[in-house]
């Protein structure tokens, strides 16, 4: 597990958080750790804007299958299960979140928020220099 994470097959998911029909189905934070437990390792999240918060007036974003009646699940929510999940198996090699990203900018910052406060320095975030090179290893 030493070379670039680009040297590998990698387990994806696609519309991972659907229970069922992908135009009128529900969504569900559950599907996510079901997709970890079988092996998967890159993980879709559809994002899009949500509401605000009722008392802080700040972005909730939000996952589903846009533009269509399936059910809408807190981006946070998901976070939040993906921590658990590295926290019950902590020798799991990297999860990749594949972000398709829908939001606006204030959606944008509270997801990195989000992102960096449930999931701390377990989150890889690249810097400038390491996006000239190879990427780094699983084991990195």
């Amino acid at each position: 597990m030493t070379k670039p994470l680009s040297e590998y097959w990698i387990n994806s998911s696609h519309n991972t958080y659907l229970t069922g029909h992908q135009l009128t189905g529900l969504s569900s934070v559950e599907m996510y750790t079901k997709a970890l437990y079988r092996g998967c390792r890159c993980i879709e999240l559809d994002i899009w804007d949500g509401g605000k918060d009722e008392f802080l007036g700040t972005p909730i974003p939000v996952v589903y299958h846009g533009h269509t009646m399936t059910s809408k699940i807190l981006f946070e929510d998901i976070i939040k299960a993906l921590q658990v999940f590295l926290m019950l198996h902590p020798k799991t090699y990297p999860l990749i979140l594949s972000l398709e990203n829908h939001c606006s900018l204030p959606y944008q910052q509270a997801m990195a928020t989000q992102l960096k406060s449930i999931l701390g320095n377990q989150l890889y975030v690249p810097d400038e220099s390491s996006l000239k090179g190879p990427l780094p290893s699983p084991l990195q």
